[in-house]
């Protein structure tokens, strides 16, 4: 049997790759005897990432995976943004969505063919969008499995009727943990690291980008380091570091792990990246959400023990933060996060069982 996962993979995001790799530690574990595919943009470092997987190969699926990140969600641009892609939204509103989803939406021939499941994924926010909305149900309501990572889209699936597991994000499963186990040296005092995202939807009045180098700027104090997860997909950020201590996510030269231990040099993290948040937590560090879209607050409400800059991005909130007693104690919540991720992925592999094998 031949299974694809599909997601944003290949895209010289951290956060995706990280993705990629956990549900191949869990399929090689739990479902091992199937020709398992990932699907994403073209990029050779990609196939030194999986252990025993293809990437991008042709083949005939027999079920379809969508693994992990927001799979559906409608931003709304930002008045601002001189581009193409905004004169063609004012044209026709139908090409926001194939925008979107252009990476994640199957064609025609899939829909009809692959039996469908989604696993550990995240829905929204939609601002009133009918088409985007409508587009997400069907999906959905064509798959065998639905396992979400949080409550609000959990709500979305109970507003509309759907059948879903509440679990969490595959980050958080025990089948990533073993990488955080291994990570190697200590965390420098004061060191702060700001994971950084180019970010071009309206999510709030004020520009998240100018108020973070306004920050630093006034507080030079500080020790910073500026990251970028995804150097393919962020830059404004890159032009906008070149002249501050920055470290970059090169996954044609450095592994995961590698790149981990890295990160566990810091004391605490501000992150507009949400798996960012999620590996600053994992390896109990400080952690600061920047609240550009609605998952990073979601976030601090899982783990109510990150702090949130709140998207009206007050500077002297921003220094009130880090000047508090930030907790870097994060193990009670993400247990219960951890074990809801791992019955999610105990759940699929017993319908998968009962539906392919008869078992």
């Amino acid at each position: 049997m031949n299974i694809s996962i599909k997601g944003a993979y290949g895209d010289s995001n951290y956060g995706d790759d990280l993705l990629m790799i956990v549900l191949e530690d869990y399929f090689i574990n739990k479902l091992p005897n199937y020709n398992l595919n990932f699907v994403g943009a073209n990029n050779q470092y990609v196939e030194k990432l999986l252990q025993k997987s293809t990437y991008n190969f042709q083949q005939k699926d027999d079920v379809l995976i969508y693994g992990g990140g927001t799979q559906f969600f409608s931003f709304i641009e930002k008045s601002t943004l001189q581009t193409k892609f905004k004169n063609n939204i004012k044209k026709n509103p139908l090409i926001v969505i194939n925008k979107i989803l252009k990476k994640i939406a199957p064609s025609k021939e899939e829909i009809l063919e692959p039996e469908k499941a989604f696993i550990g994924f995240g829905l929204g926010p939609f601002n009133n969008n009918v088409q985007a909305i409508n587009y997400a149900k069907q999906q959905l309501q064509q798959s065998f499995f639905i396992g979400v990572r949080d409550q609000v889209s959990y709500n979305y699936c109970n507003e509309w009727g759907i059948n879903a597991l509440l679990g969490a994000d595959i980050v958080f499963s025990s089948y990533f943990k073993q990488h955080i186990s291994e990570v190697k040296g200590e965390p420098i005092k004061n060191k702060i690291g700001i994971i950084v995202r180019d970010w071009d939807w309206k999510n709030s009045n004020v520009n998240y980008q100018e108020k973070i180098l306004e920050f630093i700027n006034n507080n030079k104090e500080i020790d910073v380091t500026f990251i970028v997860f995804a150097k393919d997909k962020d830059p404004d950020w890159l032009k906008k570091i070149k002249n501050h201590k920055h470290l970059i996510w090169e996954p044609e030269r450095m592994s995961i792990q590698s790149f981990l231990n890295e990160l566990n040099t810091f004391e605490a993290f501000i992150t507009a990246r949400y798996h960012g948040a999620i590996i600053a937590g994992l390896m109990n560090k400080k952690v600061i959400c920047i609240e550009i879209e609605p998952k990073l607050r979601i976030l601090t409400e899982q783990i109510p023990s990150f702090s949130l800059w709140n998207n009206h991005f007050d500077l002297n909130e921003l220094k009130e933060i880090l000047e508090s007693e930030l907790k870097q104690n994060h193990e009670e919540f993400i247990l219960n996060l951890r074990e809801k991720a791992d019955r999610m992925l105990e759940d699929f592999t017993l319908i998968f069982k009962q539906k392919f094998d008869g078992k």
